[in-house]
């Protein structure tokens, strides 16, 4: 289990706890969250996430990482702000 704060993140289960309150997250919401959560608050590209998580080419430009961090802001509601986004290059966990 990785724990931030009052963000818990289960390592085998896509369940992610806010203080007490479970929210489930899809498959790719989950890595994405957990990938950010074990480099936290440290700075990852959009590239580099778009190739741990998705394991896409670099070369590949795409939304995906901006439409799945907004999708799990929506989830997590007040703990939203924990999901920094740097622009023009990426996001961290803080």
């Amino acid at each position: 289990t990785t724990e931030i704060y009052t963000l818990s993140l289960h390592d085998a289960l896509p369940i992610f706890l806010v203080g007490e309150e479970e929210i489930k997250l899809t498959t790719m919401e989950f890595k994405l969250l957990l990938y950010l959560a074990r480099r936290f608050g440290k700075l990852q590209s959009k590239a580099e996430i778009l190739k741990q998580v998705w394991g896409y080419d670099d070369s590949v430009s795409s939304r995906t990482v901006d439409t799945h961090v907004q999708r799990i802001r929506r989830k997590i509601g007040s703990m939203r702000y924990r999901l920094e986004t740097i622009r023009g290059f990426g996001y961290r966990l803080k």
